[in-house]
């Protein structure tokens, strides 16, 4: 039996055993795999002329180095940067709706119109009260100007009947001029500041009116900014610029004070709070991403990064609350959105292998791998050899590999059910998987 001996001696060396914990574990397997492989192996020693086993039609994926990710998956749903609700300060009924629902706004945009009859009414008369106290304020301004011209034309008058009267005084006392000469200019003297004391008065009171007209003008004018603010208060404007909820009011509505019009929503970034386990404070760092995952199909939303962690701990749930903000450019999200996020601790580069490339034999997990066989006739042949891997964790539709594969190598990665090692293939190869 050479050729008996010749496949259980090929067999045996050419699938080394995994290791396992318990020696009676190890042995076992160890002899179930050898009977088994070297079945297989000798299974496909035939008699000369005898048909060789046809070749099973299989795809084959080349393994790339690609990327894992330690990562954690937390759920959620996500708030908008701002919403605010629409409210009126004044009772009116509605005459204009000056948007539809899901639209645009800018700030300060009227958004609803309500009855502003009496209001304008309020304003009209404020103005014209306003209008009457600004001519009564310049004729009080009027008056004081002429009031102090009055004063400057006295103080002129004394001055001279000062001089006047000086120079009499001085021709009495050399006898030039009589004692009535000195009594005319006192005379005038006297006259000239009585007159400086009347127009000074008069002043006085003109400025006295002045501030009178002044501080109705300014009652008046502050009456027209509330009633014109009143009038404005008839106008409800978007606080901030955003999209509009829905808005079910009608022409003809009456709405009260702090009524709930519609909503303002700024849906450009939103935040997604997350409660982490402290197991993970070490690793919390602001500016670690975060995908962001569809909750019900997992497709990938957006991409985002941590921009708050709390100081605090959640003494309750022992966790810390970190937030995470994502752009919303697509407009894809929104607020309220019930989503999964996945924090990406650290990544590694790796090598990953199609779950579906994977089979387990008493807790050994193995792959096929398409190889190169030279037959006796010095012809090569296409067979898939089957070989005991270490994985990792899953990632996707993959597994990290620890050990037993190297980059370029060939995995099966269909009809693995009708394989055994050795047996040939007719491989067709299969795009490979983008790196993660």
């Amino acid at each position: 039996m050479v050729n008996g001996d010749r496949c259980l001696l090929r067999s045996t060396f050419s699938y080394p055993m995994p290791s396992v914990n318990s020696s009676r574990t190890r042995q076992a397997l160890g002899a179930a795999l050898t009977l088994s492989l070297v079945v297989s192996a000798c299974g496909r020693s035939q008699p000369p002329g005898a048909m060789e086993p046809q070749a099973v039609p299989v795809r084959v994926q080349e393994l790339q180095p690609g990327t894992f990710e330690e990562s954690s998956d937390f759920v959620g749903s996500l708030e908008a940067e701002q919403r605010v609700e629409l409210k009126p300060e004044v009772a009116g009924r509605v005459t204009q709706v000056l948007i539809s629902s899901g639209s645009a706004v800018s700030q300060g945009q009227p958004v609803v119109q309500l009855s502003p009859d009496q209001t304008q009414s309020e304003v009209s008369a404020s103005q014209s009260a306003a209008q009457a106290a600004g001519f009564g304020r310049d004729a009080a301004q009027a008056q004081v100007d002429a009031a102090q011209a009055q004063v400057a034309r006295t103080q002129a008058d004394v001055e001279l009947a000062q001089v006047e009267f000086r120079r009499t005084e001085r021709l009495v006392a050399a006898g030039a001029l009589s004692r009535q000469d000195l009594d005319n200019a006192q005379n005038q003297l006297t006259v000239a500041q009585a007159a400086q004391r009347q127009a000074v008065d008069s002043a006085r009171a003109a400025q006295a009116q002045q501030q009178q007209a002044l501080s109705t003008f300014n009652q008046t004018q502050a009456q027209v900014n509330v009633s014109q603010a009143d009038l404005g208060f008839r106008q409800v404007v978007a606080p901030v610029a955003g999209i509009v909820g829905d808005i079910s009011l009608k022409v003809g509505d009456f709405v009260d004070v702090g009524d709930t019009l519609g909503t303002i929503t700024q849906n450009s970034e939103l935040f997604l709070r997350i409660q982490v386990p402290t197991t993970r404070a070490s690793q919390l760092r602001l500016g670690t991403p975060v995908e962001l995952l569809s909750a019900d199909t997992g497709e990938p939303l957006a991409t985002g990064s941590l921009s708050f962690i709390s100081p605090e701990v959640d003494g309750a749930g022992q966790s810390i609350l970190v937030k995470a903000r994502f752009p919303n450019e697509a407009a894809n999200l929104r607020d309220g959105q019930f989503v999964r996020a996945r924090l990406i601790w650290s990544t590694t580069a790796t090598l990953l292998v199609p779950t579906v490339a994977v089979t387990r034999i008493a807790g050994q997990s193995f792959v096929f791998v398409a190889a190169d066989e030279t037959q006796e006739d010095g012809q090569t042949l296409r067979v898939a050899s089957q070989r005991p891997v270490q994985l990792g964790q899953i990632q996707g539709g993959n597994y990290r590999v620890i050990d037993g594969l190297q980059p370029g190598d060939e995995v099966v990665v269909t009809n693995i059910l009708q394989l055994q090692d050795g047996r040939p293939i007719n491989a067709e190869a299969q795009a490979s998987a983008a790196p993660l």
